[in-house]
């Protein structure tokens, strides 16, 4: 029978942080699954509702583990009700195992996937970490890389708005007990920064940092958007998670945020695949900067369904239910 779950039974996972310790291998496995052949599929797509928002959707298979379906808005904001919806599909009987409630846990879509790069390409003893943006985004970024980087000692914010970033970094030291500040520019906020992530909303392709520069040398620079491309002419290497993507069976936002699919990986991109596989560094050198790159498909979605699923089995939370009765 299909296992229900609301955002308050699911309450406790999300607010625990060593819990994302195993969704974070879950992934892992994951991708190394699909980069030794796990064959994929995956449908991205965008819908525009009467209220002005978009209701995006991803839905995606794996020919050895089931199944996702993922629901949610994507352009108004504001407090909003049964809106962020994971439905797990049993790859065997084709029947639905889980529906759940993603209120606080859609953003661990691209948080746990980008701690896992965080976890084999940041720098030895990454101590810093930059944020660019202060909403659910970066707040799940933040909670995933503290756990692959166990020296983290300063966190730096920058968002456009003064009291959101300054509300962040007050929420950071609370949560983590590091120390956190606001800064005031993209630059102050990178300034030597070991690890920075682009959590915010920016537009595809669009450069999070105007001015790369700014960048230390041997640093890691995590993007959703190809928002580190800049970094590139200045000698950044380029990773993705792997060139064995799930086959893009349909993708496309009514909204024109994203029309046709996505541009493959330049051939000289590293996988990260490889570097785990391989137990290779990641740089030639330890001046050597990383741009771990995201924006392409892939079957994160289900490993953290049912990493979702199984803790809630395990736990006796849930209401089983039926359609077909």
């Amino acid at each position: 029978m299909p296992l229900l779950l609301s955002r308050s039974d699911l309450s406790p996972l999300a607010a625990d942080d060593e819990a994302l310790d195993d969704v974070i291998d879950a992934v892992q496995e994951s991708l190394l699954r699909s980069h030794a052949g796990d064959r994929g599929e995956s449908v991205f797509a965008g819908i525009g509702l009467p209220n002005g928002d978009e209701l995006a959707s991803q839905l995606a298979a794996s020919s050895s583990g089931g199944a996702s379906v993922r629901l949610f808005p994507r352009i108004v904001r504001g407090a909003r009700r049964n809106a962020w919806l994971g439905i797990r599909i049993d790859g065997a009987a084709g029947e639905i195992d889980s529906l759940i409630a993603l209120d606080d846990l859609n953003e661990l879509r691209t948080s746990v996937p980008a701690a896992v790069g965080v976890r084999h390409l940041a720098p030895e003893q990454a101590t810093t970490l930059a944020v660019l943006g202060s909403g659910a985004q970066a707040s799940s970024h933040v909670r995933t890389f503290a756990r692959v980087m166990p020296g983290l000692e300063t966190v730096r914010v920058w968002s456009p708005t003064k009291a959101h970033r300054e509300a962040f970094a007050h929420d950071v030291m609370a949560r983590l007990q590091v120390r956190a500040t606001a800064e005031d520019t993209v630059e102050a906020a990178v300034d030597g920064a070991d690890v920075i992530t682009a959590a915010g909303r920016t537009a595809p392709g669009e450069p999070a940092i105007p001015d790369p520069t700014a960048v230390r040398p041997g640093a890691l620079f995590v993007s959703m958007t190809a928002a580190g491309l800049n970094l590139l002419p200045l000698g950044a290497r380029l990773a993705v998670p792997t060139s064995q993507q799930p086959e893009l069976v349909a993708h496309g936002f009514s909204s024109g945020f994203l029309r046709g699919g996505p541009p493959p990986a330049p051939p000289n991109a590293i996988e990260l695949a490889q570097i785990i596989v391989n137990h290779q560094p990641a740089r030639r050198s330890a001046a050597e900067t990383m741009v771990y790159e995201l924006a392409a498909p892939y079957l994160w979605d289900l490993p953290i369904l049912t990493w979702i699923t199984d803790w809630a089995k395990r736990n006796g939370v849930g209401t089983n239910f039926t359609f077909s009765d």
